[in-house]
């Protein structure tokens, strides 16, 4: 048995925070010395102040950690909740990163806004096609992209024999959104493609021809697009057009989640001219 100073380097856990575990009921000596008040700890208490440590460390309450405590949660089951917590922790991380990504990209726009040109934006007709599509809310453009892995997932079994085709993002807001996203991933078919099972996520649906689109390359992360909708809005003010519809995104290669900054992607705005 060891004296709580003793206790404490072997755990390495703080004398305070034993004490304070034992004010609140969550973690008892083993023993206490009614004469001197001393109180006692053993070796195989580490296990159960390692559990209350993991559950502290992976965001739960003490009222939340009692309650788990309670159920008698396993290492399997504290596994599974740092995995859940670590993909929590690189999206959060993911996220923080676009958000840098996108300030200094703003700031690059603001030293070159005098060279903005519209030079490499074109109008071009777009035909219909078939589109093999999953259609979401998200949260963020972060949690966006990991649509395109779960779209994989469930066409899989339908793009057997070489039919995959480009994938195409639309974005099906009438205005620009950073949260709440309405944003639509699918792959671009041929007529006569399989339909999805009904009670899948994706479904089969023709995509509207467009008879003049202004289109431009964008090349690297959705967090430089804006550079790309300024040439576009420049060429719009030029011409004497107006948005008319939801804007697409068309990855010119397959695009990896992992790897965005490498995205080769046309960027496509439905316009029509301004009436009079």
């Amino acid at each position: 048995m060891f004296r709580i100073g003793d206790f404490s380097r072997i755990a390495r856990v703080s004398a305070r925070l034993l004490r304070f575990y034992e004010e609140v009921g969550l973690f008892a000596p083993a023993h206490a010395d009614a004469q001197t008040g001393y109180r006692f700890y053993s070796v195989a208490q580490l296990a159960e102040l390692n559990r209350i440590i993991v559950l502290k460390e992976l965001g739960f309450s003490l009222d939340e950690v009692r309650t788990i405590l309670g159920a008698g949660v396993g290492p399997q089951e504290l596994r599974g909740m740092l995995v859940l917590r670590r993909q929590e922790a690189q999206r959060a991380l993911a996220e923080q990163a676009q958000r840098l990504r996108h300030i200094e990209t703003r700031i690059a726009q603001l030293e070159s806004d005098g060279a903005l040109s519209a030079e490499d934006v074109v109008l071009r007709a777009e035909p219909a096609a078939q589109l093999l599509s999953l259609r979401r809310t998200v949260a963020s453009f972060v949690e966006a992209r990991f649509l395109i892995g779960e779209l994989r997932e469930h066409a899989r079994p339908l793009l057997r024999g070489g039919r995959a085709g480009r994938i195409v993002a639309i974005a099906h807001a009438p205005q620009f959104e950073q949260e709440e996203l309405d944003v639509e991933f699918g792959y671009l078919q041929e007529d006569g493609a399989p339909e999805p099972p009904a009670t899948g996520p994706l479904r089969l649906r023709t995509l509207e021809a467009v008879p003049q689109m202004a289109v431009c390359v964008r090349v690297g992360l959705p967090e430089d697009a804006h550079l790309v909708t300024a040439k576009i809005g420049r060429f719009l003010e030029r011409s004497g057009h107006r948005l008319a519809g939801p804007s697409r995104e068309v990855f010119l290669q397959p695009p990896n989640p992992e790897r965005m900054h490498e995205a080769v992607v046309e960027m496509q705005f439905p316009v029509c001219a301004h009436e009079n």
